[in-house]
């Protein structure tokens, strides 16, 4: 079970202190998340796909 603690203002939730763990694996999946709207946006904006050998080819891999 995690820890929390909520610190309230005028008995209002106002900071949560959690476990720095706990912290880092909730950044985590900010961060994912983030990376995945920005994936999804560009392929909603490009106007055609790629596949992995075309890159490779043009990019001389």
């Amino acid at each position: 079970m995690i820890k929390t603690q909520i610190i309230e203002e005028n008995k209002k939730p106002k900071v949560v202190i959690l476990d720095y763990k706990e912290y880092l694996r909730l950044k985590e999946k900010a961060d994912d998340y983030d990376d995945y709207v920005s994936a999804v946006k560009a392929i909603k904006s490009s106007r055609r796909l790629h596949t992995l050998e075309e890159v490779e080819k043009k990019l001389g891999l």
